[in-house]
């Protein structure tokens, strides 16, 4: 049976090992166990001996405590994601953007997110009863239309520079896409460049609870500008 933990079993007993005698007693003591269940942790699964899991709150404590940061980083360290845009603001619904290379803040990421996860925070009602004013979308891995982004919601980056959150649906032919919305007229046939899947919501509560905003930044629309996203 696979050990999931066993690279950082591995990292603990290697910074003990270069501790010396006495490094397992005065760990133990740092998170406030006894010295056995440091050595039950040093044992790996698939053998006869008593395993221990590391939790979380221990692994941050063993990195203070060697001074040294764990395999795969501080699992106790909030991520934080950028809010590039907002939602509805624009004509038709469309995404605008901050000026130059800044954004609209941060927000904690969501339970799982990527390392490409983003936010757009939602302002007027044209996503109502599904993305409120004020809520906050988060998306994934910008790619070119597929079958996997049909009936989903998306952020969709059309051809002619818009960027709009909608429902595709295949269109009357390659390349082409039906867009649907709630409040909105069904918008056939429009070419799409790329699709971002919107993998989860936030509610104006959470927003404005955890959000790190940037709250003079200016704004553009992208459809005027010029610029490509």
């Amino acid at each position: 049976m696979s050990d999931p933990q066993h690279e950082i079993r591995t990292w603990l007993k290697k910074n003990l090992d270069s501790m010396g005698h006495g490094s397992k007693s005065r760990l133990a003591a740092f998170l406030n166990v006894k010295p056995d269940a440091v050595t039950r942790m040093l044992n790996s699964s698939g053998h006869e001996k008593e395993v221990r899991a590391i939790k979380a709150h221990e692994l941050n404590a063993m990195a203070r405590f060697f001074g040294k940061e764990p395999p795969g980083g501080d699992p106790s360290a909030i991520r934080f994601v950028p809010i590039r845009g907002l939602a509805g603001a624009g004509p038709e619904g469309s995404v605008l953007y901050s000026l130059g290379d800044g954004n609209f803040g941060e927000i904690e990421a969501p339970r799982d997110a990527k390392d490409t996860t983003e936010a757009l925070e939602v302002r007027g009602n044209s996503m109502y009863g599904v993305a409120n004013d004020g809520y906050l979308i988060f998306y994934e891995c910008k790619e070119e239309p597929s079958e996997s982004h049909m009936g989903h919601m998306c952020v969709c980056f059309l051809q002619d520079e818009r960027v709009l959150v909608k429902l595709p649906s295949p269109g009357s032919a390659p390349g082409l896409f039906h867009l649907e919305s709630v409040n909105a007229p069904m918008m056939r046939d429009v070419p799409v460049r790329h699709f971002a899947i919107v993998t989860d919501i936030k509610t104006r509560y959470a927003a404005q609870k955890f959000a790190r905003r940037n709250p003079h930044t200016p704004i553009e629309d992208v459809t005027t500008s010029g610029k490509r996203i």
